[in-house]
């Protein structure tokens, strides 16, 4: 039997993302990293994660530390790492509630997603690990899938405010 495998990629879109250029940015690598002499890995502004996963399947690491100081970026790799399972479940409802819609119907169910978000903000403990936060991670990406150019942006007042990308 044959295992095919499917490369990790990042799950959000973020702004400055390193997707298109991970090729030529490996060539500035370390050599020791690419000699497996490198074996933690430190990646203080995690963002989309390109070069993250990027590394971490290209060469052999033993730890990994990710961070953002943006804590919805956070809580969603935290979920990730706590419950895929739920959070791909919800994406997946999401989905095919989405896809069932006309334009002017997905365009209502975007806005009412992100009030949702912008509205429970106050209800998340960033700090510890909820049930909540799988609902919280599948709006962020919900929202980052679906608003214009995939942007994350947040007003004076924490709330996302990137409209649809609907025309």
């Amino acid at each position: 039997m044959q295992l095919i495998t499917t490369k990790a990629k990042p799950f959000l879109k973020w702004a400055g993302g390193k997707t298109q250029i991970l090729e030529q940015m490996s060539n500035f690598f370390p050599v020791e990293l690419k000699l497996g002499k490198i074996k933690r890995y430190v990646e203080p502004f995690i963002g989309g994660g390109a070069v993250f996963f990027y590394v971490a399947q290209m060469y052999d690491i033993d730890q990994f530390f990710i961070s953002d100081v943006n804590e919805e970026l956070v809580l969603a790799y935290k979920t990730v790492q706590s419950d895929v399972d739920d959070l791909i479940d919800m994406l997946r409802e999401m989905e095919r509630k989405y896809l069932r819609l006309n334009i002017e119907k997905q365009k209502n169910y975007f806005y009412d997603i992100r009030s949702r978000f912008n509205d429970s903000r106050s209800l998340i403990n960033f700090h510890n690990f909820k049930s909540n936060w799988v609902e919280r991670s599948a709006q962020i990406i919900f929202l980052n899938r679906t608003c214009f150019n995939g942007l994350f942006r947040v007003n004076s007042k924490t709330e996302f405010n990137i409209p649809d990308d609907i025309l």
